[in-house]
């Protein structure tokens, strides 16, 4: 491998490490991670991002949300298992959810998620093999 191959890899681990932590390779593109990284922060795996006048927010209930920078957003795939979404990272500090005066049309939740019910979901997906962008 080149220089400069070797350099944009490990540009690319660098990006994983800041986002995700540490990282196991499956192959050569999915990897596995630790999504619980301590009590207050979490990395969850989700289809509830919209994004509002071109911010992202995670659709916590009907009509809430919590808006999230967009370095807290990456998107995901798994092609094996027809998984195409985000991934979330969220700390507990800087949960603030905000309420919008209409509910969201394509989406209906029975109770609302919060930073703990999210949390479990988190521990529940650590067997889960992503990889980076969409390439639909």
């Amino acid at each position: 491998m080149s220089k400069y191959g070797e350099f944009l890899k490990s540009v690319k681990e660098s990006q994983l490490t800041k986002f995700f932590g540490e990282v196991k390779h499956t192959s050569n593109k999915y990897f596995k991670f630790n999504h619980v990284i301590n009590d207050d922060e979490i990395v969850i795996i989700t289809n509830n991002v919209k994004f509002v006048k071109d911010s992202p927010v995670l659709v916590v209930d009907n009509n809430k949300v919590v808006y999230l920078k967009e370095w807290n957003v990456a998107e995901v795939r798994n092609y094996n298992k027809d998984l195409y979404a985000y991934a979330v990272k969220l700390n507990r500090k800087y949960w603030k959810e905000y309420t919008f005066k209409s509910e969201f049309e394509d989406m209906c939740f029975e109770q609302a998620d919060t930073f703990d019910s999210l949390k479990a979901v988190a521990e529940m997906q650590n067997d889960t093999e992503i990889a980076l962008g969409w390439g639909k």
